[in-house]
């Protein structure tokens, strides 16, 4: 009984940090993320900002974002149980080996294949999205915008669709539940496609690269022109991925100084 008291007092504690999730206000995730620049391996590195919460975003984003989404349609035990893996197995990207996973994925526009590993000289950064993922549409314009700054022969930036992060909820997303073939999974990526300029890949129907990448729906990553993973983070905070393209990119332009070993 005091077994099942605990695990049922854990649930519930994952659970309301879920809803502090949507509440929590704007700048903590910044202010708490450390820019500064590190020696990895081979090269430069970033610290990663695998935190949970929303907290990139202001009150009103927030607030939005929420009244997109109702969670209790769900079934509350089957929620929780969801949840509760998510968080403690992928949502924080402890369950992502913390290196480039190569994958080949058809951009739906053109349907022409884009191989992760023939692009090397160039650094990429991606976020996954989805239609029913607010925080990854939110995030759309801000990339779109860093999309039109930078080189393409220097940088490239996309999208990777993914996972339906609220599938058939409310009348917002009503009419995308979770996709049960390939091409239902493509007519989805299609209209997410016609809100943005990137280019958007998509992943297969068993979800494979977004559960390499540690199965975060609106995870953000940059792989280096060596290849190498050089930041990644739960939310794709447009932010913090100019200040380290641009960190990069100063630093390949001066000759690749040496930098501090990560502390």
């Amino acid at each position: 009984m005091a077994r099942i008291s605990a695990i049922y007092f854990c649930a519930m504690r994952k659970l309301f940090y879920l809803f502090l999730m949507l509440s929590i206000p704007a700048s903590a995730q910044v202010q708490n993320w450390d820019p500064e620049p590190r020696k990895g391996d081979g090269g430069i590195r970033f610290n990663d900002d695998l935190d949970f919460y929303l907290n990139s975003y202001s009150k009103d984003e927030i607030k939005a974002m929420r009244q997109e989404v109702s969670i209790w349609r769900m079934n509350f035990d089957k929620m929780i149980r969801a949840t509760i893996d998510d968080i403690q197995a992928y949502s924080e990207g402890s369950n992502m080996v913390p290196r480039t996973h190569d994958f080949t994925l058809p951009e739906v526009r053109t349907g022409v294949p884009y191989h992760l590993a023939a692009h090397k000289g160039k650094l990429r950064a991606f976020m996954f999205g989805s239609i029913s993922n607010p925080p990854a549409r939110a995030q759309l314009p801000f990339w779109d915008k860093l999309l039109a700054k930078y080189d393409t022969s220097e940088v490239e930036l996309f999208v990777i669709y993914g996972k339906e992060l609220h599938p058939g909820d409310r009348k917002k997303f009503s009419a995308f539940p979770a996709p049960s073939t390939m091409e239902q999974k493509m007519r989805y990526a299609t209209e997410f496609a016609q809100l943005t300029t990137l280019p958007v890949l998509v992943d297969g129907l068993d979800d494979k690269v977004l559960t390499a990448y540690g199965r975060v729906p609106n995870g953000a990553y940059v792989i280096d022109a060596d290849g190498r993973l050089i930041f990644r983070g739960t939310w794709a905070d447009s932010r913090k991925i100019e200040h380290i393209l641009d960190t990069v990119l100063k630093w390949y332009a001066d000759g690749r100084p040496k930098l501090k070993a990560k502390g």
